[in-house]
């Protein structure tokens, strides 16, 4: 059993009318609620006390492989069936920082309870439906624990919708600079794009297949009350993988788009060198031709050695040369493509 974050034991009683949120201290109280609440919701905060997490699969009866599916990091969203509960494994998603994380959590449906395993993170991805139980908006004691399942996933289905709305923005950001300044770190932020959008993919795709099969398939413990809201969670979560999807292609479509800016800018690099190096060519001809040693007595070497004004005419000739030769690239159009 991995260790991390000291044990939280969170529970949750529910009847017709009244709501009790308190924390465990002793797994001893676990009994007591379950004999006192039609329906109890026990959130098992971090992994960080094995004792305790197996003292909580005693009181429940959940089997030593069930438990270890629990609190496995790297566990691939499922369902199945451990006897006499469903175990239902998912992935929260969350911003850490600018990485896209899953963070694993189980869920242990039951005769009148529900058990949550999952490390501690902030913020907190049941914080709504705590808020709904707590204000009596929902109606547990009548629905049952199959109810409150389905809002625990619901929960987490919805948890992806700001972190792909977040994800969009950072995409435009990158698709911005990637136009207008395409540097070498930009490229590794976009692998980090592609990298992230996969870990979401490869949550998202089992995630669906667990909802499809409590939405479509008779399942232990779960109603047609129930069946429907699953079902819901399915549609949203197809929205959620064309989403992605989407952005797939747009990470794609940032790498080639940053390769064109990179070749464009080296091509007007490129065209800049090319327009000099054409320039001073002529000139260079020119210099070279008068540099050259020979008799000036013959009437027929090097034009101007002896004329007076010699040095300005070949200046004037080369500046004619720079200045015909600049016009002519910019009635072309080659000069004014830089800008």
């Amino acid at each position: 059993m991995p260790s991390g974050q000291p044990t939280l034991l969170r529970l949750v009683g529910c009847d017709g009318s009244t709501t009790e949120d308190a924390t465990v201290l002793a797994p001893q109280e676990l009994t007591i609620a379950r004999e006192k609440w039609p329906v109890v919701w026990l959130d098992v905060d971090g992994f960080g006390d094995a004792a305790l997490i197996r003292a909580v699969g005693q009181v429940f009866e959940i089997s030593d492989l069930a438990l270890e599916d629990a609190v496995t990091p790297d566990e691939r969203p499922k369902v199945e069936v451990f006897g006499h509960q469903v175990l239902m494994a998912v992935r929260m998603a969350r911003f850490d920082g600018e990485a896209i994380v899953t963070d694993p959590m189980a869920i242990f449906l039951g005769d009148r309870y529900v058990i949550t395993f999952h490390e501690r993170t902030v913020p907190d991805g049941f914080a709504s439906v705590r808020e709904r139980v707590r204000n009596g908006r929902t109606r547990l004691g009548q629905l049952g624990a199959d109810h409150l399942c389905a809002l625990l996933l619901d929960a987490v289905i919805d948890g992806y919708f700001p972190v792909l709305e977040q994800f969009g923005d950072r995409l435009e950001t990158i698709e911005e600079e990637a136009l207008d300044n395409p540097t070498r770190g930009l490229l590794g932020r976009i692998h980090d794009v592609r990298t992230d959008l996969m870990a979401l993919r490869r949550a998202l795709w089992p995630t669906r297949d667990v909802l499809h099969a409590l939405g479509r398939e008779s399942t232990a413990f779960v109603g047609d009350h129930a069946r429907q809201h699953f079902r819901d969670s399915y549609d949203h979560t197809m929205e959620l993988l064309d989403l992605t999807e989407g952005y797939r292609e747009i990470g794609s479509d940032l790498r080639d788009i940053y390769l064109a800016s990179i070749n464009n800018r080296m091509n007007d690099v490129m065209k800049v060198l090319t327009v000099i190096a054409t320039v001073f060519m002529p000139l260079t001809f020119i210099t070279g031709y008068y540099g050259m040693n020979f008799d000036t007595s013959s009437p027929w070497n090097m034009p101007l050695l002896t004329f007076r004004y010699g040095s300005l005419v070949a200046l004037a000739i080369m500046a004619a040369t720079t200045i015909g030769m600049v016009v002519f690239f910019w009635r072309r159009g080659w000069l004014r493509r830089w800008h």
